[in-house]
């Protein structure tokens, strides 16, 4: 692709799939992030050229041409642009992605797969041929594509821990007893070895972690028409409606009965 501007498309509905794709974006003059940033779904990137850095809270990892890596949600990163960094990407969700990263070894601290410069020519077409009929199923076929090519990697034992917990929350955050001390006697760890493992590897507590995942559930269940709170707070793993509106609002500055509101307006439009 010779062009020098950045192709930008994003899928316009929703699907209720196994995996769901939200755009396909070619970043070809990509600026450096001088601030921490977060998602609301994974990113699946790939390096089209240059070197560049992926830099978390706890971690930085080198970049180059042909790398494949990943960020995830509600976990701050940036990118830095360190020599003419061109790289594209997939934003996506669905409750089929803890199976694959879980299958791939994929995690917030095993993020880069490297020498995959043969893909290369399969993302830039997909990108040219994708337009508003086909573009959900050509970023979701790059996506699942890409997952098949990557060779799972192998962990060590923090790593595994880290992982084995992560898809332990994302399965059970709906149950309100879910807390650091029943995760550590179900994995059969001193809770405060996970807290600091966690922290050191996620660059998050083990607490905000599991309210975040429990929130970005209560803004899908509200964008899916439900609107009675008590039961959203108890749908998300809070027992206590009166602390849910209390911390929904707090991280995201409106009240659910608020956000309801402004979803249900946007409905109406």
């Amino acid at each position: 692709m010779k062009s020098n501007n950045n192709i930008c498309k994003f899928i316009n509905f929703e699907r209720q799939y196994g995996i769901n794709t939200y755009n396909f974006v070619y970043e070809q003059i990509a600026a450096n992030s001088t601030d921490f940033k977060t998602s609301d779904y994974y990113i699946i990137y790939f390096v089209i050229d240059g070197e560049g850095e992926l830099i978390t809270k706890t971690q930085k990892f080198s970049l180059v041409k042909g790398d494949v890596f990943f960020s995830f949600k509600q976990i701050p990163f940036k990118i830095n642009n360190t020599k003419a960094i061109k790289y594209m990407y997939i934003s996506f969700d669905g409750y089929r992605v803890d199976e694959l990263f879980s299958r791939f070894s994929i995690s917030p601290i095993n993020c880069v797969y490297e020498g995959y410069s043969k893909l290369a020519a399969f993302w830039e077409n997909s990108i040219v041929k994708a337009n508003k009929k086909n573009l959900d199923l050509i970023s979701e076929s790059v996506l699942l594509y890409t997952l098949s090519e990557i060779s799972p990697k192998e962990l060590g034992a923090k790593q595994h821990a880290i992982n084995e917990i992560i898809l332990f929350i994302e399965e059970n955050f709906k149950d309100n007893t879910l807390n650091l001390d029943t995760v550590a006697k179900h994995f059969g760890y001193n809770s405060k070895y996970i807290s600091r493992i966690f922290k050191e590897n996620m660059g998050t507590t083990f607490s905000s972690y599991l309210t975040n995942i429990r929130l970005n559930h209560a803004v899908f269940l509200i964008e899916q028409q439900v609107t009675l709170i008590k039961n959203i707070a108890f749908l998300c793993g809070f027992s206590d409606p009166l602390y849910f509106s209390s911390v929904f609002k707090s991280r995201l500055g409106v009240s659910p009965k608020q956000y309801i509101a402004q979803i249900e307006k946007e409905t109406e439009n």
